[in-house]
């Protein structure tokens, strides 16, 4: 059995071909989007970043039960800063 610690982090590593089962129509649109070579790096990127959200929300969680619920004057402060990343993303992919 491989250690957790030896593990790669969620993006990390070689990649492994597994099967997913997707509806026919978002198989057509994915490829329509990016191509056949593209849908697993599409598909990657999407359960990466879900899987990041998940462990995100589930910090969080274990955060307040830990320290009490964030403040309202916390929420607006983490709001406003992911809104400026998100628009400085959104910047970084129109440029290319």
């Amino acid at each position: 059995m491989i250690e957790e610690a030896s593990m790669p982090g969620i993006g990390e590593g070689p990649a492994k071909v597994i099967s997913v089962s997707l509806p026919e129509g978002t198989v057509h649109a994915l490829r329509e989007m990016v191509g056949n070579r593209g849908v697993s790096a599409l598909v990657a990127a999407a359960v990466e970043e879900h899987l990041r959200n998940r462990a995100t929300a589930s910090y969080l969680d274990e955060y307040e039960r830990e320290h009490g619920a964030f403040s309202d004057g916390e929420r607006r402060t983490a709001l406003d800063v992911w809104s400026a990343a998100e628009q400085r993303e959104a910047g970084w992919r129109a440029a290319g």
